[in-house]
């Protein structure tokens, strides 16, 4: 019944994590998550509630891993917010990122992901 309950909580981020995950080629399972793989997803990773997203040339990094484990921790924490609160922010200092580059991993929604997510840099 938890799980039910924190998969609702989650809904918009895990409905577009499962219509992505249909199109993933393979996935990695590790204890704590599983990423699912696809081609051409913009050398990038996503969180989506239960789901995590990512670029096949990835390959099985595990620092990015625990990154986008993070994310999924801010999820289970805001729930319908972290859309607008971690992912929309996230998104644009990605694209940002690559336009102008700056230590992506240190704007506050990204720091946070490391924390909970275990990641040192």
């Amino acid at each position: 019944m938890k799980k039910v309950l924190l998969y609702i909580w989650q809904l918009p981020q895990n409905i577009v994590g499962v219509l992505l995950k249909l199109t993933c080629k393979s996935n990695w399972q590790t204890n704590d998550f599983t990423i699912y793989y696809r081609y051409n997803f913009f050398k990038s990773a996503v969180s989506l509630g239960n789901y995590i997203i990512a670029d096949m040339r990835y390959g099985h990094n595990y620092r990015m891993a625990k990154h986008a484990h993070g994310h999924q921790i801010q999820s289970l924490y805001l729930g319908p917010l972290y859309l607008i609160v971690i992912g929309l922010p996230s998104v644009i200092g990605n694209l940002l990122h690559r336009v102008i580059k700056f230590d992506y991993y240190k704007q506050p929604w990204e720091a946070w992901a490391d924390k909970l997510g275990g990641v040192e840099r």
